[in-house]
């Protein structure tokens, strides 16, 4: 039986390699991916990436409850049928929480992707060029998770004692 200092550590692990990566795609990837202008603060030869506080529970909560419940589904799949579910399940959880977000606060934090010629919906909640790079993401991740799940006992037992 799990302990919640071992759905913590992964928590926390999981919400800060989410911020980690967009922090990093936002620096340049996402207006590759948009093939739009992202408005920016300061010149982008700062490297400055953005990124928001509203992405942590998708992140940790989506991927401890969501991502570890789909890779045990999958996890004897073939690889290409693992890269389409990643794709669809991750790009859904995406406008999910965007359509979420933007109900409870009135925005949702990634709402230039409107801006896009390849936006889905007319609010853009995500875009077409982001489904394939989900999938690879999602087959990373299960190695990654994985990695966390085998982890967390040493962790457990560490603070426990």
């Amino acid at each position: 039986m799990e302990t919640a200092i071992e759905w913590t550590f992964r928590f926390v692990i999981y919400a800060m390699t989410g911020m980690a990566l967009e922090t990093i795609f936002a620096v340049d990837g996402i207006e590759r991916v948009a093939a739009t202008k992202i408005e920016r603060r300061v010149p982008k030869k700062y490297l400055e990436g953005f990124v928001s506080l509203y992405m942590i529970p998708l992140h940790g909560l989506g991927m401890l409850f969501l991502f570890e419940w789909g890779r045990g589904v999958t996890r004897e799949w073939f690889w290409l049928l693992r890269f389409v579910w990643w794709s669809v399940m991750i790009t859904f959880m995406e406008v999910l929480w965007g359509v979420f977000l933007k109900k409870v606060i009135g925005f949702y934090p990634w709402d230039y992707y409107a801006k896009s010629k390849f936006k889905v919906f007319k609010n853009g909640y995500t875009m077409w060029t982001l489904v394939p790079l989900w999938g690879l993401t999602g087959l990373v991740f299960e190695h990654w998770s994985d990695l966390l799940i085998h982890l967390s006992p040493f962790v457990s037992q560490y603070f426990l004692g």
